[in-house]
């Protein structure tokens, strides 16, 4: 580099100073000596010398001035600068600007080569050096050498829910249309309710960051992922008429996936109130929309209890039967993915008011001899044979095998209304409990109790024996309702 403090000099100044020096010697009147006193020719002859040395101290002026300026224009002919990509020196270059644009040119190379906005992510820098032009990179060389050893970027828009990132894709309008595919089928298909606000429930944003190529994801694979991301488990009650197929089928799940998550339930032996666990896809985003609904709904009857000192503990009866109400309803319906969370009551009209029921309780204590409504195990044994079908015929009860003789207990209090030898079924005893039901013991071995005996719970009545049409000692127990027979396996405790 030029040094400031260095004398610049140039072939016009030193012609300049060349030709004042020279006519200054002109001008010089030289004072001679007394003894050269008018002698001209000497005179010549000092004027010739002195101007032959000006000449020749300019002339070496000038040789020194060509000199400098030669050097430094040699030395201008070298400047070059060293080029680096990161630590690594790629080139030298005579000029700064050639190298930009070869970075320029790769990068709107790459843009076109994959559609999407790229950053080189390697800056290159310059340092001042002196080459020959046998040193110099050729720009082919140098782009070539660049294009191998740079890394590059690309911009890209990011899915976040809930501070999470989730997905890239190239354009901020790809993933507001997949956003728009996940919620159209909620604003389209939720029958003739008014639609008031969809909106995703997550914190939803859209960030463009620089990021490596191989981020940018598929449209299709960020819809099917926002879809699908995992699963979780819910519980649904059963209520009444629901099966395993109608609970699939409202859940869009199949029945084998329902048995398979449930292994504790029976399918042909649900109950209404029984859990069933749901296993089912969570997705990444919840859409929530909100509907005005328009529906009737019952309204639940209140009970009130009077007491009577004329009637048992045990007994009770409707005074007033209880009638439900009905109301309209005017509500906003707020679904999550389709699930129903929750309604928000607006406005409601009773349309019909309800009934109170009223309900008499009796407050006597009432004699051993009265039915308690549950039933014990009428004697020791082990079950022989349940209730149901029997070689082709229906068996009405359950047999009890236990040894001759063995106590036979009234399985709850009631009136004896028969006591006897009665067919196929032996010695029987039947009992009238007074609430409906009636309990039978047959081919009993003796009978202890007559008609019209009144018995408590727990009485002994009879004991076991092999009478009638028995193929060995034990109780045929029966119990019947309201003149049918029940399985007496749903009554015993």
């Amino acid at each position: 580099m030029d040094n400031p403090n260095h004398t610049k000099l140039n072939l016009g100044e030193v012609k300049e100073k060349l030709t004042s020096f020279i006519e200054r010697v002109k001008k010089i009147k030289l004072k001679k000596p007394d003894f050269f006193k008018g002698n001209n020719d000497t005179d010549n002859k000092l004027k010739t010398t002195y101007l032959k040395i000006a000449l020749t101290v300019v002339m070496l002026i000038a040789i020194v001035a060509l000199g400098i300026t030669g050097y430094r224009a040699y030395e201008a002919s070298l400047m070059a600068y060293d080029v680096y990509l990161g630590d690594e020196k790629i080139g030298t270059v005579r000029e700064q600007d050639s190298v930009l644009a070869i970075m320029d040119s790769l990068q709107q190379e790459l843009s076109r080569t994959y559609d999407i906005d790229v950053v080189l992510n390697e800056d290159v820098r310059f340092e001042e050096t002196k080459a020959k032009d046998d040193l110099i990179t050729h720009n082919d060389d140098l782009r070539k050498t660049i294009k191998d050893k740079v890394g590059f970027l690309v911009y890209g828009y990011v899915l976040i829910v809930n501070g999470e990132e989730v997905g890239a894709l190239k354009t901020k309008e790809e993933i507001e249309d997949i956003i728009n595919r996940i919620k159209e089928p909620y604003e389209n298909n939720l029958e003739d309710n008014e639609i008031k606000e969809v909106k995703i429930v997550e914190d939803v944003k859209i960030e463009k960051k620089k990021m490596p190529l191989y981020k940018i994801g598929n449209g299709e694979a960020l819809y099917n992922h926002l879809l699908t991301n995992s699963e979780e488990i819910r519980t649904h009650t059963v209520e009444v008429g629901e099966s395993l197929w109608t609970i699939a089928k409202f859940y869009g799940l199949s029945v084998d996936d329902l048995i398979a998550a449930n292994p504790d339930k029976k399918p042909e032996r649900l109950q209404i109130g029984d859990e069933i666990k749901l296993v089912v896809p969570k997705p990444v985003l919840t859409v929530a929309t909100v509907s005005e609904i328009e529906y009737t709904e019952k309204i639940k009857y209140e009970t009130e209890i009077e007491y009577s000192d004329k009637m048992y503990k045990t007994e009770k009866k409707t005074k007033v039967a209880g009638a439900t109400g009905e109301k309209r309803v005017l509500a906003n319906e707020i679904r999550h993915n389709g699930i129903l969370v929750e309604r928000e009551i607006i406005e409601e009209e009773i349309l019909k008011e309800p009934v109170t029921e009223v309900v008499v309780r009796g407050t006597k204590e009432p004699p051993k001899t009265v039915a308690t409504g549950t039933f014990l195990m009428p004697t020791r044994g082990s079950i022989s044979s349940r209730y149901g079908m029997r070689r082709g015929r229906m068996h009405y009860g359950i047999d009890i095998a236990a040894k001759t003789g063995t106590p036979i207990y009234a399985a709850d209090g009631g009136k004896v209304v028969y006591a006897g030898y009665k067919g196929n079924y032996g010695y029987l005893v039947e009992i009238d409990h007074g609430n409906g039901f009636k309990t039978r013991y047959a081919h009993c071995s003796k009978i202890l109790v007559k008609v019209g005996d009144k018995v408590y719970k727990g009485q002994h009545i009879a004991n076991v024996g092999n009478t009638g049409r028995s193929t060995g000692p034990h109780l045929h127990f029966e119990v019947l309702k309201n003149g049918k027979n029940q399985n007496p396996a749903n009554y015993v405790r």
